[in-house]
């Protein structure tokens, strides 16, 4: 029993779990960084000190001769190196997703927009399926600022954003186009399916509520204008166009959805220029 509780035994036993517990805190860190991709609050400056800090250890531990120091050491070394070239990489990746995307909504900006979406418009056409591009605005946002101030126009704003994200699928493409303006590349759809599919963002987008000191002051509404590929393949033309149809959407209410297709043939007609009336024979 004696044998068992021996001090130098001890310190052996607690020096062995020291160097577990570092090694696994340090591995699970790893696992962590794989799994989320996201290097967040870590500094490649501080993981460069650990790894001369543990090289420093190891070297010290070969020089005692504890190999329980000089091995955990070592292993959690490496870790930390990977962990360090991690941190370059997925720090490098986050900088340009940081250049992609708009900081407010966290959905692609304008720029993004206009760089992807041509090579998805000829993806689409060497592939002959048709695709729909859609321009959106929250048709009451205006009034939100002016009844509750710029910090609720922003959350209308985002909450419009994650809501389209939400009812889109991965293949599509969405981006805050300007202050209050949504673009969106509707892949694989016609008209017909890009008409269906955004009343139901209506229905979802409707449903979402402002509120200030917990009472509703308003409901977020959302127009709609869009334009298929039967019309444009050019992404400027696109763009012109279901614009129009958004244009046309503003005069018919809060919500509401209008294709390019419609907003044309709602032009009025010419008047036919009158023949002039024959003079009746006497």
């Amino acid at each position: 029993m004696e044998e068992m509780f021996d001090m130098d035994t001890v310190f052996e036993y607690i020096g062995y779990a020291a160097g577990l517990a570092t090694v696994i805190a340090f591995a699970i860190q790893t696992v962590r960084i794989l799994k989320s991709k996201s290097v967040t609050g870590l500094s490649s400056y501080m993981y460069i000190m650990y790894s001369l800090s543990l090289i420093c250890w190891s070297a010290f531990g070969v020089y005692i001769e504890s190999w329980v120091l000089a091995g955990s050491m070592a292993v959690t070394f490496l870790f930390t190196f990977v962990i360090l070239l991690l941190i370059l990489y997925y720090d490098e990746e986050d900088k340009i997703e940081r250049y992609r995307k708009d900081s407010l909504t966290g959905i692609y900006n304008r720029k993004y927009f206009e760089e992807a979406v041509p090579v998805k418009i000829a993806e689409s056409v060497v592939a002959k399926k048709p695709f729909s591009i859609i321009m959106a605005s929250i048709s009451n946002l205006d009034k939100i600022h002016k009844e509750m101030g710029g910090k609720y126009q922003g959350r209308a704003l985002k909450l419009t954003a994650k809501a389209l994200e939400k009812a889109l699928r991965d293949s599509d493409f969405i981006a805050r186009f300007d202050d209050n303006k949504f673009a969106v590349f509707l892949d694989n759809a016609d008209e017909k399916t890009a008409k269906s599919v955004f009343k139901r963002v209506l229905d979802s987008i409707n449903g979402i509520e402002i509120k200030k000191d917990d009472k509703l002051v308003e409901k977020i509404g959302l127009l709609v204008g869009i334009c298929s590929s039967k019309y444009a393949t050019d992404l400027t033309d696109l763009e012109d166009k279901s614009n129009k149809a958004l244009q046309g959407a503003v005069y018919k209410g809060q919500n509401m959805v209008r294709v390019y297709e419609e907003e044309k043939s709602s032009e009025p007609e010419k008047t036919k220029k009158k023949e002039p009336a024959r003079k009746s024979k006497k």
